[in-house]
């Protein structure tokens, strides 16, 4: 459950254009030039940066987690994957929670965080024309 008290009014793309006119559009601007101002080219999006409705979104996360099923039972082939975990029950690839934190602790320390550079607070603008 969404602790967001408009969740309940938002079931479909139309109803973002409905209630947050402009809402849409104005995101995917900023995504698309946020990182301009580093030198970097316009983002691109997939669809031609059309938005989709809700049963498209369902469509893909069934495909995706049909995939990811078939992939942790060896239905398919996942070449290099590694399928190791500790949740995924009746497979293969489960571990146990002592194999996967000896796994974990034979990692390498992370070193020291590097200085932050004082460029990183610049703003920059972008001017539309």
């Amino acid at each position: 459950r969404s602790s967001d008290l408009d969740a309940a009014h938002y079931n479909d793309i139309e109803d973002v254009r409905r209630l947050k006119p402009h809402y849409l559009e104005s995101t995917v601007d900023w995504f698309r030039k946020y990182k301009v101002p580093d030198g970097k080219p316009e983002n691109r999006f997939a669809f031609d940066g059309q938005f989709k409705a809700k049963n498209f979104a369902i469509q893909i996360i069934e495909s995706t987690h049909k995939q990811w099923k078939d992939l942790m039972t060896k239905k398919t082939d996942g070449g290099e994957i590694k399928c190791t975990n500790t949740t995924v029950k009746d497979n293969e690839f489960l571990c146990t929670q002592e194999d996967a934190k000896i796994f974990v602790g034979a990692v390498p320390p992370i070193g020291c965080a590097n200085e932050i550079p004082p460029e990183v607070d610049k703003w920059y603008y972008y001017q539309k024309n």
